[in-house]
Formats: structure tokens, C-alpha cells, sequence
């Protein structure tokens, strides 16, 4: 008895190992094009996000620097926070290291409120600039 179910279990084994080559063959050309066509179409959205083949206006050009500007003062004030932190856990009780870290924490927050406040206000004003010269609705 142990040797015939040892025979079926192998069979069916085989079986399925050879049943599963059969479904992994493709069956036309089909998902080839489709995958194609699709990658098109992404890399055509992302050269038109991307402002890549257009020609950009100064006004472009100058918020594009603005926005990498601020997202490199991102980086430079989540690396204070971090120094910050590392500076007061490690500060085994010093009151002079909590000071300094509390004071790092306070100036980064002050430092990324200002430039945002600055950015939110030059934005608010550039619209209703622009909304007034044009018009219209202004930035969008």
C-alpha cells in the first residue's frame, strides 16, 4: 500500500510540474503590446510633468529653482532636528547639552517657519498679481 501512494503522490507531481510549463506559455503577442503601449504612455506623462521637449518661461525656471531651494532647506532643517535629538539623548543629564539642543530644535523651527511663511506670502502675491494684470484666475 505505501508504494502505490508513494507512485500516485509522484505522479501527481510530475504532473503538475509539466502542467505548469504549459500555463506559463504565452499565448500571443498581445501582453507584449499592451506593456508597450503602456510605457509609452507613462513615459509621455512624465516628460510632459517633467517639462521635458517644452520650452519653459523665466517664471517656470524661477519656481523650479524656488521649489528644489526649498526642498534642499527640507533636508538641511530635518538634519538639525535629528542633530538635536542625538545632541539631548546623549546629553546624560547635562543641562548645558539640553540647552544647546533645545535651542537647535527652537532656531530650526523658527529658520523652516520663516522661509515658509516667505514662500506662502510671495505665492499669495504673485497670484493676485497675476490675477489682476491677467484677468483671470491667477496661478494654478
Amino acid at each position: 500500500m505505501p508504494k502505490k501512494v508513494a507512485k500516485i503522490i509522484f505522479l501527481l507531481t510530475v504532473f503538475t510540474f509539466l502542467a505548469n510549463g504549459v500555463f506559463a506559455a504565452p499565448t500571443s503577442n498581445l501582453l507584449e503590446e499592451n506593456a508597450r503601449s503602456t510605457l509609452s504612455t507613462q513615459d509621455t506623462a512624465f516628460v510632459g510633468e517633467a517639462g521635458l521637449g517644452t520650452r519653459l518661461s523665466a517664471g517656470k525656471i524661477v519656481s523650479n529653482i524656488i521649489k528644489i531651494f526649498l526642498a534642499f532647506l527640507g533636508v538641511i532643517f530635518i538634519i538639525l532636528i535629528i542633530y538635536a535629538g542625538f545632541t539631548w539623548m546623549t546629553a546624560a543629564g547635562s543641562e548645558e547639552k539640553i540647552s544647546k539642543a533645545k535651542q537647535i530644535m527652537l532656531s530650526a523651527f523658527i529658520g523652516v517657519a520663516i522661509v515658509f511663511l516667505a514662500y506662502a506670502i510671495t505665492f499669495f502675491v504673485i497670484d493676485k498679481l497675476l490675477e489682476a494684470t491677467r484677468g483671470g484666475t491667477g496661478l494654478k
